[in-house]
């Protein structure tokens, strides 16, 4: 239940904020803990575009004693909030797969990107919800929503 609330929240204010985009930074890597687990890459391609490419660990699977890897490619919008603060909202793919499993993945994300101001460091936290074709045989199926992920990156420039 609550993550509907926050994914209509998130709707709400990528609906009514401002349309200025925050050029804080333009590259930046880090890590990033949830699901997948992993190394996380964010660049900004216009004013309000940004490409967001995961690598990493993926625990969305029918045996939770084996693990996958998947790559994650986003595209997402980002509306300025406030100083330092965006809201954001996109799409994308997951592939992967490990022992007796494949991930194919249609995911959504929604999300708040914070940048420390004079600090090169940026925060986000973010619910990625998906969608899989994959049949129960291979691991992943359905519609999931347990992916929620916390991501602190080293701006590049």
């Amino acid at each position: 239940m609550l993550q509907k609330w926050f994914l209509v929240f998130a709707l709400i204010l990528l609906g009514f904020t401002t349309s200025n985009a925050q050029d804080n930074y333009i590259n930046a890597i880090g890590v990033r803990g949830g699901n997948p687990t992993g190394v996380t890459y964010k660049h900004f391609i216009g004013r309000y575009a940004v490409i967001e490419g995961i690598a990493g660990v993926n625990f969305s699977y029918k045996d939770p004693k084996e693990l996958g890897v998947a790559l994650t490619g986003l595209y997402e919008y980002h509306k300025y909030i406030t100083e330092g603060l965006n809201v954001f909202g996109g799409g994308g793919l997951s592939i992967g797969g490990g022992k007796n499993l494949f991930i194919f993945n249609f995911e959504l994300i929604i999300g708040l990107d914070y940048t420390i101001s004079n600090f090169p460091i940026n925060l986000t936290i973010d619910y990625k919800p998906y969608y899989s074709p994959v049949n129960r045989d291979f691991g992943v199926h359905g519609v999931g929503f347990n992916e929620f992920g916390l991501s602190i990156r080293y701006i590049i420039e």
